[in-house]
């Protein structure tokens, strides 16, 4: 053994004979720790047996949703939708200026340009709450790195927002539903789905209240700089045929 081999070893030797072999192997996890990540995500979606049956959401809201909606039915009735399109100048700023992820306004536009579609709750002129929507057949995740396809009864929900003074007066379910109803006449839609990380509690309770549910799990885990991608559940984006997939 020579010198550097037995010092590693004295070192090794140390820490299990003064911190026992928890202390050892909470070392050895991180050391390793920096060399290795998971991202983990929750699969969701809002399914309807035919359109007439999308027409009837919200019938599925937890009654907890229910009772705040009714007793916020004065405030909801002021509120006005719409989908954003490029034209919509003032709009498209006033989403710049509030989007927490800090997408610049050439996003935006480029995005609607792809054929996203952004919803907006206004009141007053002003808005409440929005959410982006990608209606088929797919599109390419930078996060991922990998491309999503879905059927044409299918949608993806990306991202929604609602400002904090807005939260808790029913503002959600109202977009969600005007939302729901929209795709269903326009597009025949039947199936949202989309994904949150599992830590993200407030989200995910939300997304129950709803009437959304689990059907997979999405993500990857990163050893090395290699990531190793996975999609689980045959429910979640059913169309992807590759399960797993590899990433340098």
């Amino acid at each position: 053994m020579d010198e550097q081999s037995n010092t590693i070893a004295k070192r090794m030797f140390n820490v299990l004979k003064t911190e026992g072999i928890r202390g050892f192997s909470k070392r050895i996890e991180d050391r390793f720790r920096s060399k290795w990540s998971r991202y983990d995500a929750l699969v969701f979606s809002l399914e309807f047996t035919s359109v007439s049956d999308a027409l009837e959401f919200p019938a599925r809201l937890d009654p907890a949703i229910v009772r705040m909606l009714e007793r916020c039915q004065r405030v909801l009735s002021g509120l006005t939708f719409k989908q954003v399109n490029e034209s919509d100048s003032g709009e498209i700023d006033e989403l710049t200026a509030l989007d927490p992820w800090k997408q610049s306004r050439e996003d935006m536009i480029q995005k609607l340009q792809e054929g996203w579609c952004c919803y907006v709750a206004e009141f007053g002129n002003r808005i409440a709450a929005y959410c982006w929507i990608k209606v088929g057949p797919g599109f390419s995740e930078p996060f991922f790195g990998r491309w999503f396809t879905w059927a044409d009864d299918e949608v993806y929900t990306w991202r929604g927002f609602c400002l904090p003074a807005w939260r808790g007066r029913g503002v959600v379910p109202i977009l969600a539903k005007w939302i729901v109803h929209h795709l269903a006449l326009t597009e025949g839609v039947k199936k949202h789905i989309g994904w949150v990380r599992v830590d993200n509690v407030g989200q995910i309770r939300t997304l129950e209240q709803l009437g959304w549910s689990v059907i997979g799990r999405l993500g990857f885990i990163k050893i090395l700089g290699v990531r190793l991608h996975y999609v689980w559940g045959q429910r979640a984006f059913s169309l992807i045929k590759k399960r797993f997939s590899i990433r340098g």
